[in-house]
């Protein structure tokens, strides 16, 4: 059961509240709705914590896009809230969800740099981990992909991610909460939608509390891949100012080398697991460009050399 004093006592866990500018993404739905509901009462309890209300105005849905924003405003000037709205216009030739996470999040971190605060707060509930677990399984994933969307990331922080959408809904309803529903997420266009509506007849109670411990092994398995791979890393190669030399016989080495080469390679955007080994095989002078032509990988005589060619 999703109430204030379950939320306060993790988010203890993971911030100190202390003087802290926190940032509330408030779509109008019933998550970031609740999510503000329960910011505004935090902040009754830590006098010192500040919070300010992001709002993105897409425009997709005209009326229901205005009446968003004004029961937004309406909430944040009751409870003397900043109110930071943007809007934003789409090209008509690109996937709306994709594009509307990119700007989205842009403005995000735009705005926190610009105005010194520490966090931004998300809406996102265990039901979306649990989407995106499967959406991440039917597109083919690794282990990072089916740890679900994790509570605290850098500067963004999810204190609903625990509570299932049911868990909401009645916390919205028992505190007299208003919100705007997203005709959209009712389309079958979006596979997020479809999963959504396969979920709903087997989601129980022990689903959740299964998934949530699923969740918690992956991601501490996770962190130990991260952990391992820091350490072969020190062994396979040499790191100075602008290039990065990688030993050519211990990568032989290593087992599973196709494993190693894509978590080395692929941050750089050298994506073609079989390019990097045909330079490894390759005569001396050979040399292969990252995608985004970023990078260049070089191989000279026994090492792998990873150089810059130009600011990204």
């Amino acid at each position: 059961m999703l109430n204030l004093k379950k939320v306060l006592t993790k988010l203890n866990k993971q911030i100190n509240f202390k003087n802290k500018k926190i940032y509330i993404a408030v779509s109008g739905g019933v998550d970031s709705m609740v999510l503000l509901n329960i910011f505004i009462k935090i902040r009754l309890k830590i006098i010192s914590l500040r919070i300010e209300v992001l709002h993105c105005n897409f425009n997709l849905r005209v009326i229901d896009s205005k009446k968003e924003e004004e029961l937004i405003k309406k909430i944040c000037k009751r409870n003397k809230i900043v109110y930071h709205m943007k809007k934003f216009s789409f090209p008509s030739n690109q996937s709306i969800q994709l594009i509307a996470r990119k700007l989205r999040f842009f403005w995000f971190k735009k705005m926190l740099k610009t105005n010194c605060f520490n966090y931004i707060a998300l809406g996102h509930n265990l039901n979306d981990s649990i989407e995106t677990f499967f959406i991440n399984i039917k597109r083919g994933t690794s282990l990072k992909g089916m740890k679900g969307i994790i509570y605290k990331k850098k500067y963004l922080i999810r204190p609903l991610i625990d509570f299932s959408r049911s868990d909401i809904l009645k916390y919205a309803k028992k505190n007299h909460i208003s919100w705007m529903e997203d005709k959209s997420n009712k389309s079958q266009k979006y596979l997020r939608n479809k999963i959504r509506k396969d979920l709903s007849n087997v989601l129980d109670q022990n689903f959740y509390e299964g998934f949530k411990k699923t969740f918690i092994f992956f991601q501490e398995e996770n962190l130990l891949i991260k952990n391992h791979l820091k350490i072969i890393e020190q062994y396979i190669c040499k790191k100075t100012k602008n290039q990065i030399f990688f030993f050519i016989n211990k990568i032989l080495n290593l087992n599973f080398i196709k494993f190693y080469l894509h978590k080395y390679f692929s941050k750089y955007g050298f994506l073609n697991i079989k390019d990097i080994i045909k330079i490894i095989i390759s005569k001396n002078g050979k040399q292969i460009f990252s995608k985004d032509l970023n990078y260049v990988l070089l191989k000279k005589q026994n090492q792998l050399i990873l150089i810059k060619e130009r600011n990204e």
